[in-house]
């Protein structure tokens, strides 16, 4: 169905169609890349603190008289890392849990309950930080990482399918309700170290995840918000769809008809074979496999078995 000539054709195809989480972890990925470059920048200039100077700008830190000098910093800080095996632990974890996300109830949903799962987890930081003494020496302390977000995805596909197994090495299937307890006390457990404001908001994430999927099987879907401003970037960067116009020649007018106008109609153009195949991919995108009618499987079907 799909064969790139490139790498970045390759990247930009998963990031199309691989799913949300898919779009997540390419954004870190990237992220991760620029803020290194520029951290490298700095290095080359025997600047070391240029590089980490500008990057507080997107950590957000618990002194409310800072924080509200760089309210965005709420939000771009869920997309950076501190290292290579931070990047790696928290992606593989948005891999495997976002794809169970993507199995059972699509897409539309991995991008909100990771986003939620970030700012619960920042606010959780920040209150815990101002309320406790123990803290209070360590407000201007900035946190980062996607930690927040993915225990988000990971509680969230914990509470839908509890007793989903993942093949663990050397241990064997293990249902993924044990694997998100087990995070979630270490969490709890290690909250006495050097880590506490992290450990804090892993688990104001891992809250938000639960919740998330616990309103929407009571028919409250958290996601709404997002849909309409998905909506309305797609309608933003699509242009409106042009009618093509064909017109017939005069034609002799015949007894009885008393206009002698030519005729004129419109015809809409049928949609390629691609544009059908990329409505097809966006609905399954949206809201799985299964909410494809028996036409659209079937030319799925087609498609897929051409050269």
């Amino acid at each position: 169905m799909y064969g790139g000539t490139s790498i970045w054709q390759d990247i930009r195809h998963q990031y199309e169609y691989g799913g949300s989480h898919i779009k997540l972890i390419i954004i870190n990925v990237a992220v991760f890349i620029v803020t290194n470059i520029l951290l490298l920048f700095g290095d080359f200039l025997m600047k070391a603190n240029y590089g980490t100077q500008v990057l507080l700008y997107f950590q957000p830190v618990a002194d409310l008289k800072a924080l509200i000098l760089k309210p965005w910093s709420l939000f771009t800080y869920m997309f950076m890392h501190s290292g290579f095996f931070h990047l790696l632990f928290n992606m593989l974890f948005l891999y495997w849990f976002g794809n169970v996300l993507k199995e059972f109830i699509g897409n539309a949903r991995t991008i909100p309950i990771y986003i939620y799962g970030g700012l619960a987890g920042a606010f959780a930081f920040i209150l815990c930080f101002n309320i406790f003494p123990a803290f209070y020496s360590e407000l201007s302390r900035p946190m980062l990482g996607a930690s927040a977000g993915v225990m988000a995805v990971v509680l969230a596909a914990a509470t839908l399918v509890p007793n989903y197994k993942f093949f663990l090495l050397l241990i064997g299937p293990v249902s993924i309700k044990w694997i998100a307890f087990f995070y979630v006390l270490m969490d709890i457990v290690q909250m006495r170290g050097g880590n506490a404001g992290g450990h804090i908001a892993h688990l104001g994430g891992a809250l938000t995840g639960y919740l998330f999927i616990s309103q929407l099987q009571k028919g409250n879907d958290w996601a709404k918000p997002f849909y309409y401003l998905q909506d309305a970037i797609e309608n933003w960067r699509k242009p409106s769809p042009k009618i093509k116009m064909t017109y017939k020649k005069d034609e002799k007018v015949k007894a009885g008809n008393v206009s002698g106008k030519s005729k004129m109609q419109e015809q809409p153009r049928s949609p390629s074979k691609q544009e059908q195949l990329d409505t097809i991919l966006d609905k399954i995108s949206r809201s799985g496999y299964d909410s494809l009618n028996q036409e659209e499987k079937a030319f799925l079907f087609k498609v897929s078995q051409e050269d």
